[in-house]
Protein backbone atom coordinates (compact mmCIF):
# COMPACT_ATOMS: atom_id res chain seq x y z
CA UNK A 1 0.00 0.00 0.00
CA UNK A 2 2.84 2.34 0.96
CA UNK A 3 4.68 1.49 -2.25
CA UNK A 4 1.58 2.35 -4.34
CA UNK A 5 1.21 5.71 -2.56
CA UNK A 6 4.88 6.44 -3.15
CA UNK A 7 4.56 5.72 -6.89
CA UNK A 8 1.44 7.87 -7.07
CA UNK A 9 3.23 10.80 -5.37
CA UNK A 10 6.23 10.36 -7.67
CA UNK A 11 4.01 10.33 -10.73
CA UNK A 12 2.18 13.48 -9.60
CA UNK A 13 5.47 15.17 -8.79
CA UNK A 14 6.84 14.32 -12.23
CA UNK A 15 3.77 15.74 -13.92
CA UNK A 16 4.11 18.95 -11.87
CA UNK A 17 7.76 19.38 -12.85
CA UNK A 18 6.97 18.70 -16.51
CA UNK A 19 4.13 21.24 -16.52
CA UNK A 20 6.37 23.84 -14.85
CA UNK A 21 9.10 23.33 -17.45
CA UNK A 22 6.57 23.53 -20.30
CA UNK A 23 5.07 26.78 -18.92
CA UNK A 24 8.52 28.36 -18.54
CA UNK A 25 9.49 27.32 -22.07
CA UNK A 26 6.22 28.65 -23.45
CA UNK A 27 6.78 32.02 -21.74
CA UNK A 28 10.34 32.22 -23.07
CA UNK A 29 9.20 31.30 -26.59
CA UNK A 30 6.33 33.83 -26.48
CA UNK A 31 8.65 36.57 -25.19
CA UNK A 32 11.21 35.86 -27.91
CA UNK A 33 8.54 35.83 -30.62
CA UNK A 34 6.93 39.10 -29.50
CA UNK A 35 10.35 40.76 -29.20
CA UNK A 36 11.32 39.67 -32.71
CA UNK A 37 8.02 40.90 -34.17
CA UNK A 38 8.27 44.21 -32.27
CA UNK A 39 11.76 44.82 -33.63
CA UNK A 40 10.63 43.83 -37.14
CA UNK A 41 7.45 45.91 -37.30
CA UNK A 42 8.11 48.63 -34.73
CA UNK A 43 5.55 47.55 -32.15
CA UNK A 44 6.36 50.08 -29.42
CA UNK A 45 4.12 52.06 -27.10
CA UNK A 46 5.12 55.66 -26.32
CA UNK A 47 4.88 55.97 -22.52
CA UNK A 48 4.91 59.78 -22.82
CA UNK A 49 2.45 60.14 -25.69
CA UNK A 50 2.01 63.90 -25.97
CA UNK A 51 5.60 65.11 -25.58
CA UNK A 52 4.05 68.56 -25.28
CA UNK A 53 4.23 70.86 -22.30
CA UNK A 54 1.70 73.66 -22.78
CA UNK A 55 2.31 77.04 -21.19
CA UNK A 56 0.56 77.14 -17.82
CA UNK A 57 -1.81 79.77 -16.51
CA UNK A 58 0.81 80.50 -13.85
CA UNK A 59 3.23 81.64 -16.55
CA UNK A 60 0.60 83.75 -18.29
CA UNK A 61 -0.32 85.37 -14.96
CA UNK A 62 3.35 86.25 -14.36
CA UNK A 63 3.75 87.72 -17.84
CA UNK A 64 0.49 89.66 -17.52
CA UNK A 65 1.62 91.19 -14.23
CA UNK A 66 5.33 91.85 -14.74
CA UNK A 67 6.25 91.70 -18.44
CA UNK A 68 3.56 92.70 -20.91
CA UNK A 69 2.67 96.03 -19.20
CA UNK A 70 6.35 97.09 -19.43
CA UNK A 71 6.82 96.06 -23.07
CA UNK A 72 7.07 99.32 -25.03
CA UNK A 73 8.32 97.46 -28.12
CA UNK A 74 7.75 94.01 -29.59
CA UNK A 75 9.35 91.08 -27.79
CA UNK A 76 11.14 89.09 -30.48
CA UNK A 77 11.91 85.40 -30.03
CA UNK A 78 14.62 84.62 -32.57
CA UNK A 79 15.66 81.06 -33.39
CA UNK A 80 19.17 80.88 -34.78
CA UNK A 81 18.48 78.42 -37.60
CA UNK A 82 16.03 77.75 -40.41
CA UNK A 83 12.49 76.93 -39.31
CA UNK A 84 12.50 73.47 -40.91
CA UNK A 85 15.64 72.51 -38.99
CA UNK A 86 14.09 73.64 -35.71
CA UNK A 87 10.91 71.64 -36.32
CA UNK A 88 12.80 68.47 -37.30
CA UNK A 89 14.88 68.48 -34.13
CA UNK A 90 12.87 66.87 -31.30
CA UNK A 91 14.59 68.79 -28.51
CA UNK A 92 14.34 72.20 -30.19
CA UNK A 93 10.71 71.54 -31.08
CA UNK A 94 9.83 71.69 -27.37
CA UNK A 95 11.15 75.25 -27.26
CA UNK A 96 9.45 76.21 -30.51
CA UNK A 97 6.09 74.92 -29.27
CA UNK A 98 6.37 77.10 -26.17
CA UNK A 99 7.37 80.13 -28.23
CA UNK A 100 4.41 79.62 -30.57
CA UNK A 101 2.00 79.44 -27.65
CA UNK A 102 3.38 82.69 -26.25
CA UNK A 103 3.11 84.38 -29.64
CA UNK A 104 -0.47 83.14 -30.07
CA UNK A 105 -1.43 84.38 -26.60
CA UNK A 106 0.21 87.81 -27.09
CA UNK A 107 -0.14 88.42 -30.85
CA UNK A 108 0.37 92.17 -30.49
CA UNK A 109 3.55 91.85 -28.40
CA UNK A 110 5.42 88.59 -29.05
CA UNK A 111 6.79 87.63 -32.46
CA UNK A 112 8.86 84.68 -33.71
CA UNK A 113 11.72 85.00 -36.19
CA UNK A 114 14.20 82.58 -37.77
CA UNK A 115 17.72 83.58 -38.67
CA UNK A 116 20.53 81.39 -39.96
CA UNK A 117 23.43 82.73 -37.93
CA UNK A 118 26.00 80.96 -40.06
CA UNK A 119 24.85 83.01 -43.03
CA UNK A 120 24.75 86.13 -40.84
CA UNK A 121 27.92 85.92 -38.73
CA UNK A 122 27.96 89.65 -38.02
CA UNK A 123 24.58 89.44 -36.31
CA UNK A 124 25.65 86.32 -34.40
CA UNK A 125 28.76 88.09 -33.09
CA UNK A 126 26.73 91.14 -32.06
CA UNK A 127 24.38 88.97 -30.03
CA UNK A 128 27.08 86.69 -28.65
CA UNK A 129 25.48 83.62 -30.24
CA UNK A 130 27.82 80.65 -30.46
CA UNK A 131 25.48 77.89 -31.71
CA UNK A 132 22.55 77.52 -34.08
CA UNK A 133 20.60 75.92 -31.22
CA UNK A 134 20.59 79.18 -29.25
CA UNK A 135 17.46 81.30 -28.87
CA UNK A 136 17.60 85.09 -28.63
CA UNK A 137 14.92 87.06 -26.81
CA UNK A 138 15.09 90.74 -27.77
CA UNK A 139 13.17 93.95 -27.29
CA UNK A 140 14.53 97.25 -28.53
CA UNK A 141 18.25 97.38 -27.84
CA UNK A 142 18.11 94.77 -25.05
CA UNK A 143 18.54 91.07 -25.68
CA UNK A 144 19.23 87.82 -23.85
CA UNK A 145 20.78 84.70 -25.37
CA UNK A 146 19.50 81.35 -24.12
CA UNK A 147 21.35 78.15 -24.95
CA UNK A 148 19.33 75.04 -25.66
CA UNK A 149 20.50 73.57 -22.38
CA UNK A 150 18.91 76.50 -20.50
CA UNK A 151 15.47 75.15 -21.35
CA UNK A 152 16.00 71.81 -19.61
CA UNK A 153 17.16 70.31 -16.33
CA UNK A 154 19.72 67.52 -16.49
CA UNK A 155 21.18 65.01 -14.05
CA UNK A 156 24.63 65.96 -12.77
CA UNK A 157 27.26 65.19 -15.39
CA UNK A 158 24.68 64.28 -18.05
CA UNK A 159 23.86 66.76 -20.81
CA UNK A 160 22.04 64.30 -23.07
CA UNK A 161 19.13 63.02 -20.98
CA UNK A 162 17.01 65.82 -19.49
CA UNK A 163 14.76 65.13 -16.52
CA UNK A 164 12.54 68.21 -16.82
CA UNK A 165 11.53 70.95 -19.23
CA UNK A 166 11.77 74.57 -18.05
CA UNK A 167 10.82 76.40 -21.24
CA UNK A 168 8.12 78.67 -19.88
CA UNK A 169 10.30 79.77 -16.98
CA UNK A 170 13.30 80.45 -19.22
CA UNK A 171 11.23 82.53 -21.63
CA UNK A 172 9.50 84.42 -18.79
CA UNK A 173 12.83 85.31 -17.16
CA UNK A 174 14.39 86.39 -20.47
CA UNK A 175 11.34 88.43 -21.47
CA UNK A 176 11.30 90.16 -18.09
CA UNK A 177 15.00 90.99 -18.48
CA UNK A 178 14.67 92.60 -21.92
CA UNK A 179 11.70 94.77 -20.95
CA UNK A 180 13.49 95.84 -17.76
CA UNK A 181 17.06 96.61 -18.91
CA UNK A 182 17.83 98.56 -15.74
CA UNK A 183 17.61 95.48 -13.52
CA UNK A 184 19.56 95.56 -10.22
CA UNK A 185 22.96 93.92 -10.16
CA UNK A 186 24.05 91.07 -7.92
CA UNK A 187 27.77 91.26 -7.14
CA UNK A 188 29.72 88.15 -6.16
CA UNK A 189 32.80 88.80 -4.03
CA UNK A 190 35.99 87.46 -5.59
CA UNK A 191 38.99 88.42 -3.44
CA UNK A 192 38.76 85.84 -0.62
CA UNK A 193 39.65 82.69 -2.56
CA UNK A 194 36.00 82.05 -3.46
CA UNK A 195 35.57 79.00 -5.67
CA UNK A 196 32.37 77.72 -7.25
CA UNK A 197 31.94 74.14 -8.40
CA UNK A 198 29.62 75.37 -11.15
CA UNK A 199 27.52 78.38 -12.12
CA UNK A 200 24.14 77.18 -10.86
CA UNK A 201 23.92 79.81 -8.12
CA UNK A 202 24.59 82.53 -10.70
CA UNK A 203 21.74 81.14 -12.81
CA UNK A 204 19.41 81.16 -9.79
CA UNK A 205 20.28 84.78 -9.04
CA UNK A 206 19.69 85.65 -12.71
CA UNK A 207 16.31 83.90 -12.57
CA UNK A 208 15.40 86.17 -9.65
CA UNK A 209 15.83 89.18 -11.95
CA UNK A 210 19.38 90.32 -11.21
CA UNK A 211 22.22 91.04 -13.57
CA UNK A 212 25.43 89.37 -12.37
CA UNK A 213 28.87 90.89 -11.88
CA UNK A 214 31.95 90.39 -9.69
CA UNK A 215 33.44 92.64 -7.04
CA UNK A 216 36.84 92.98 -5.44
CA UNK A 217 35.65 94.66 -2.25
CA UNK A 218 39.20 95.20 -1.01
CA UNK A 219 40.11 97.53 -3.86
CA UNK A 220 36.70 98.87 -4.86
CA UNK A 221 33.65 100.20 -3.06
CA UNK A 222 30.31 98.42 -3.26
CA UNK A 223 28.60 100.04 -6.30
CA UNK A 224 25.41 102.05 -5.96
CA UNK A 225 23.54 99.70 -8.31
CA UNK A 226 24.25 96.68 -6.07
CA UNK A 227 20.91 95.07 -5.29
CA UNK A 228 22.47 91.95 -3.77
CA UNK A 229 25.97 91.11 -2.50
CA UNK A 230 26.91 87.42 -2.44
CA UNK A 231 29.88 85.77 -0.76
CA UNK A 232 30.11 82.11 -1.72
CA UNK A 233 32.58 79.80 -0.01
CA UNK A 234 35.26 82.32 1.01
CA UNK A 235 38.62 80.79 1.89
CA UNK A 236 39.99 83.91 3.59
CA UNK A 237 38.55 86.36 6.08
CA UNK A 238 37.21 89.79 5.20
CA UNK A 239 39.77 92.54 5.80
CA UNK A 240 39.61 95.16 8.53
CA UNK A 241 41.87 98.09 9.25
CA UNK A 242 44.93 96.67 11.00
CA UNK A 243 48.70 96.60 10.72
CA UNK A 244 48.46 94.80 7.37
CA UNK A 245 45.48 96.39 5.64
CA UNK A 246 44.39 100.01 5.67
CA UNK A 247 41.03 99.11 4.13
CA UNK A 248 38.10 97.56 5.93
CA UNK A 249 35.78 95.39 3.89
CA UNK A 250 33.68 94.96 7.02
CA UNK A 251 33.13 98.72 7.19
CA UNK A 252 32.13 98.74 3.50
CA UNK A 253 29.71 95.88 4.08
CA UNK A 254 28.23 97.58 7.12
CA UNK A 255 27.79 100.90 5.27
CA UNK A 256 26.09 99.03 2.40
CA UNK A 257 23.66 97.30 4.76
CA UNK A 258 22.96 100.51 6.65
CA UNK A 259 21.53 101.82 3.37
CA UNK A 260 19.17 98.84 3.05
CA UNK A 261 21.48 96.42 1.23
CA UNK A 262 21.04 92.67 0.86
CA UNK A 263 23.82 90.20 1.71
CA UNK A 264 23.94 86.43 1.16
CA UNK A 265 26.76 84.35 2.64
CA UNK A 266 27.33 80.65 1.85
CA UNK A 267 29.77 78.77 4.08
CA UNK A 268 30.19 75.12 5.11
CA UNK A 269 31.88 72.94 7.67
CA UNK A 270 34.99 73.02 5.46
CA UNK A 271 35.04 76.81 5.05
CA UNK A 272 36.38 77.38 8.52
CA UNK A 273 39.06 74.75 8.16
CA UNK A 274 40.82 77.14 5.78
CA UNK A 275 41.78 79.49 8.58
CA UNK A 276 40.43 82.11 10.96
CA UNK A 277 37.34 84.11 10.12
CA UNK A 278 37.21 86.30 13.17
CA UNK A 279 36.25 89.44 11.24
CA UNK A 280 33.40 87.91 9.20
CA UNK A 281 32.11 85.83 12.10
CA UNK A 282 32.28 88.82 14.40
CA UNK A 283 30.26 90.94 12.02
CA UNK A 284 27.66 88.23 11.35
CA UNK A 285 27.16 87.89 15.10
CA UNK A 286 25.74 91.43 15.02
CA UNK A 287 23.05 89.96 12.77
CA UNK A 288 22.43 87.09 15.17
CA UNK A 289 24.58 84.45 13.44
CA UNK A 290 27.39 82.54 15.15
CA UNK A 291 29.09 79.23 14.39
CA UNK A 292 29.97 76.66 17.03
CA UNK A 293 33.60 75.50 17.23
CA UNK A 294 35.06 72.54 19.06
CA UNK A 295 38.70 71.47 19.54
CA UNK A 296 39.40 68.48 17.32
CA UNK A 297 41.57 65.47 18.05
CA UNK A 298 44.76 67.56 17.67
CA UNK A 299 43.41 70.54 19.59
CA UNK A 300 42.64 72.57 16.44
CA UNK A 301 39.36 74.49 16.52
CA UNK A 302 36.94 72.93 14.06
CA UNK A 303 33.45 73.91 13.08
CA UNK A 304 30.52 71.59 13.70
CA UNK A 305 29.53 69.19 10.91
CA UNK A 306 25.89 68.16 11.16
CA UNK A 307 25.16 64.44 10.84
CA UNK A 308 21.81 62.66 10.86
CA UNK A 309 21.76 59.02 9.76
CA UNK A 310 17.96 58.82 10.06
CA UNK A 311 17.30 61.73 7.67
CA UNK A 312 20.17 61.45 5.23
CA UNK A 313 20.40 60.77 1.51
CA UNK A 314 23.79 59.09 1.91
CA UNK A 315 25.04 56.33 4.18
CA UNK A 316 27.55 58.56 5.98
CA UNK A 317 24.73 60.77 7.32
CA UNK A 318 26.17 64.12 6.17
CA UNK A 319 23.85 64.74 3.19
CA UNK A 320 20.72 65.79 5.00
CA UNK A 321 17.08 66.29 4.16
CA UNK A 322 16.33 69.72 5.59
CA UNK A 323 13.20 70.62 7.52
CA UNK A 324 11.13 73.81 7.20
CA UNK A 325 10.46 75.28 10.69
CA UNK A 326 6.98 74.68 12.06
CA UNK A 327 6.83 78.07 13.82
CA UNK A 328 7.96 81.64 13.26
CA UNK A 329 8.15 83.70 10.08
CA UNK A 330 10.23 80.99 8.40
CA UNK A 331 7.24 78.64 8.36
CA UNK A 332 5.18 81.37 6.66
CA UNK A 333 7.87 82.35 4.16
CA UNK A 334 8.43 78.76 3.05
CA UNK A 335 4.81 77.62 3.39
CA UNK A 336 4.44 76.82 -0.33
CA UNK A 337 7.47 74.53 -0.47
CA UNK A 338 6.59 70.86 -0.07
CA UNK A 339 9.45 69.17 -1.91
CA UNK A 340 12.73 67.74 -0.64
CA UNK A 341 15.53 70.12 0.38
CA UNK A 342 19.03 68.66 0.10
CA UNK A 343 21.83 70.13 2.20
CA UNK A 344 25.25 68.50 2.51
CA UNK A 345 28.39 69.10 4.57
CA UNK A 346 26.55 71.69 6.65
CA UNK A 347 27.70 73.39 9.80
CA UNK A 348 25.38 74.71 12.52
CA UNK A 349 24.14 78.28 12.92
CA UNK A 350 23.70 79.27 16.56
CA UNK A 351 21.76 82.36 17.54
CA UNK A 352 24.09 85.02 18.95
CA UNK A 353 23.83 86.46 22.44
CA UNK A 354 21.48 89.41 22.72
CA UNK A 355 18.80 87.87 20.50
CA UNK A 356 15.77 86.68 22.45
CA UNK A 357 13.38 83.93 21.34
CA UNK A 358 9.99 85.19 20.16
CA UNK A 359 7.46 82.75 18.69
CA UNK A 360 9.99 80.80 16.64
CA UNK A 361 12.10 83.84 15.74
CA UNK A 362 14.83 85.73 17.60
CA UNK A 363 14.74 89.49 18.15
CA UNK A 364 17.32 92.09 19.09
CA UNK A 365 16.13 95.67 18.73
CA UNK A 366 15.06 96.28 15.13
CA UNK A 367 16.64 93.05 13.90
CA UNK A 368 14.79 89.75 13.68
CA UNK A 369 16.53 86.45 12.90
CA UNK A 370 14.30 83.85 11.29
CA UNK A 371 15.36 80.22 10.77
CA UNK A 372 14.39 79.18 7.22
CA UNK A 373 15.79 75.65 7.26
CA UNK A 374 16.69 73.31 10.08
CA UNK A 375 17.90 69.78 10.54
CA UNK A 376 15.46 67.21 11.88
CA UNK A 377 15.29 66.58 15.60
CA UNK A 378 17.97 64.24 16.90
CA UNK A 379 20.74 65.35 14.54
CA UNK A 380 24.31 65.25 15.86
CA UNK A 381 27.22 67.66 15.56
CA UNK A 382 30.61 66.15 14.80
CA UNK A 383 34.06 67.75 14.95
CA UNK A 384 37.45 66.15 14.47
CA UNK A 385 35.83 62.82 13.60
CA UNK A 386 33.86 62.49 16.84
CA UNK A 387 30.39 63.48 18.07
CA UNK A 388 30.49 66.64 20.18
CA UNK A 389 26.87 67.76 20.50
CA UNK A 390 23.26 66.70 19.99
CA UNK A 391 20.03 68.68 20.06
CA UNK A 392 16.45 67.52 20.45
CA UNK A 393 15.15 70.47 18.41
CA UNK A 394 17.52 70.29 15.45
CA UNK A 395 20.16 72.75 14.22
CA UNK A 396 19.66 75.95 12.23
CA UNK A 397 21.03 75.49 8.70
CA UNK A 398 19.76 78.58 6.85
CA UNK A 399 18.75 81.83 8.56
CA UNK A 400 17.46 85.21 7.44
CA UNK A 401 17.96 88.37 9.51
CA UNK A 402 16.01 91.50 8.60
CA UNK A 403 16.42 94.99 10.01
CA UNK A 404 13.10 96.84 10.21
CA UNK A 405 14.77 100.25 10.53
CA UNK A 406 16.98 100.04 7.42
CA UNK A 407 15.16 97.33 5.42
CA UNK A 408 18.48 95.47 5.13
CA UNK A 409 18.64 91.66 4.99
CA UNK A 410 21.35 89.10 5.69
CA UNK A 411 20.90 85.47 4.65
CA UNK A 412 23.40 82.88 5.86
CA UNK A 413 23.47 79.33 4.48
CA UNK A 414 25.61 76.81 6.35
CA UNK A 415 26.28 74.68 3.27
CA UNK A 416 27.91 75.60 -0.03
CA UNK A 417 26.60 72.32 -1.48
CA UNK A 418 23.07 73.68 -1.02
CA UNK A 419 23.58 75.90 -4.09
CA UNK A 420 25.30 73.63 -6.60
CA UNK A 421 24.23 71.90 -9.80
CA UNK A 422 23.43 68.70 -7.92
CA UNK A 423 20.62 70.48 -6.06
CA UNK A 424 19.59 73.45 -8.19
CA UNK A 425 19.57 71.74 -11.60
CA UNK A 426 18.48 68.21 -10.69
CA UNK A 427 14.74 68.59 -11.22
CA UNK A 428 14.28 66.56 -8.01
CA UNK A 429 14.96 68.95 -5.14
CA UNK A 430 13.28 72.20 -4.12
CA UNK A 431 16.54 74.06 -3.41
CA UNK A 432 16.03 76.36 -6.39
CA UNK A 433 12.52 77.49 -5.37
CA UNK A 434 13.83 77.81 -1.80
CA UNK A 435 16.50 80.33 -2.85
CA UNK A 436 14.05 82.27 -5.04
CA UNK A 437 11.60 82.42 -2.13
CA UNK A 438 14.39 83.59 0.19
CA UNK A 439 15.40 86.35 -2.24
CA UNK A 440 11.79 87.48 -2.42
CA UNK A 441 11.68 87.57 1.40
CA UNK A 442 14.83 89.72 1.31
CA UNK A 443 12.92 92.31 -0.70
CA UNK A 444 13.34 91.28 -4.35
CA UNK A 445 10.06 91.79 -6.16
CA UNK A 446 8.75 89.95 -9.20
CA UNK A 447 10.61 86.70 -8.49
CA UNK A 448 9.23 83.84 -10.64
CA UNK A 449 8.97 81.40 -7.74
CA UNK A 450 5.92 79.54 -9.03
CA UNK A 451 7.42 78.79 -12.47
CA UNK A 452 8.91 75.34 -12.05
CA UNK A 453 10.22 72.66 -14.35
CA UNK A 454 7.82 70.13 -15.82
CA UNK A 455 9.35 66.69 -15.19
CA UNK A 456 9.65 64.05 -17.89
CA UNK A 457 9.38 61.27 -15.31
CA UNK A 458 9.00 60.58 -11.60
CA UNK A 459 12.37 60.79 -9.82
CA UNK A 460 11.13 60.27 -6.26
CA UNK A 461 13.32 57.19 -5.81
CA UNK A 462 16.32 59.55 -5.72
CA UNK A 463 15.12 61.28 -2.56
CA UNK A 464 14.82 58.27 -0.28
CA UNK A 465 16.47 58.90 3.05
CA UNK A 466 18.69 56.28 4.64
CA UNK A 467 15.99 55.37 7.14
CA UNK A 468 13.35 55.03 4.41
CA UNK A 469 15.64 52.85 2.29
CA UNK A 470 16.38 50.65 5.29
CA UNK A 471 12.69 50.18 6.07
CA UNK A 472 11.89 49.36 2.44
CA UNK A 473 14.72 46.84 2.32
CA UNK A 474 13.49 45.15 5.48
CA UNK A 475 9.95 45.03 4.10
CA UNK A 476 11.06 43.56 0.76
CA UNK A 477 13.02 40.86 2.56
CA UNK A 478 10.63 40.10 5.39
CA UNK A 479 7.28 40.13 3.57
CA UNK A 480 8.11 37.46 0.94
CA UNK A 481 9.67 35.24 3.63
CA UNK A 482 6.58 35.63 5.80
CA UNK A 483 4.20 34.88 2.92
CA UNK A 484 6.17 31.80 1.81
CA UNK A 485 6.35 30.53 5.41
CA UNK A 486 2.60 30.89 5.94
CA UNK A 487 1.81 29.15 2.64
CA UNK A 488 4.25 26.37 3.49
CA UNK A 489 2.66 25.81 6.90
CA UNK A 490 -0.81 25.68 5.34
CA UNK A 491 0.33 23.13 2.75
CA UNK A 492 2.01 20.99 5.40
CA UNK A 493 -1.04 21.00 7.65
CA UNK A 494 -3.40 20.18 4.78
CA UNK A 495 -1.17 17.33 3.55
CA UNK A 496 -0.90 15.91 7.03
CA UNK A 497 -4.65 15.75 7.57
CA UNK A 498 -5.65 14.98 3.96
Amino acid sequence: MANTASKKALRHGGVTVALTVLVVLAIILLNASVTALAMRYGWFVNMNPTLLYPVTDTCFDYLDAYVIPDATEDIRIIFCDEEENIRKDVTQSYVLNTAEELAAHYPDTVTIEYLNVWENPKTARAWGVKASTSVVVASGDAHRVCTLRDFFLFPVGDTANPVAYTGEKRFAVAMKAVVSPDAPVAYFTMNHGEAMEDYSLLYAVTDAGYMVNYLDALNFDIPEDCGLLVSYNPARDFATVDGVSGVSEIDKLDAYLQKGGKFMCFVSADTFAAGGFAHLEGYLSEWGVTFEHEPGAEGVEECFSIRDTAHSLTTDGYTLVGSIPSAGQGSEIMADLNGTLRIANATAITVAEGFSAANGDYVNGSRTLTPLLRSHAGAEAWAGGRPVDRTAEGYNLVTLTRDASTNASVLVCSSTAFATEATLQSGVYDNGPFLLTAMEAMGKEEVPISLKGQPFSDDTIHILTTAMARNITIALVAVPVFVVTVIGLIVLVRRKFA
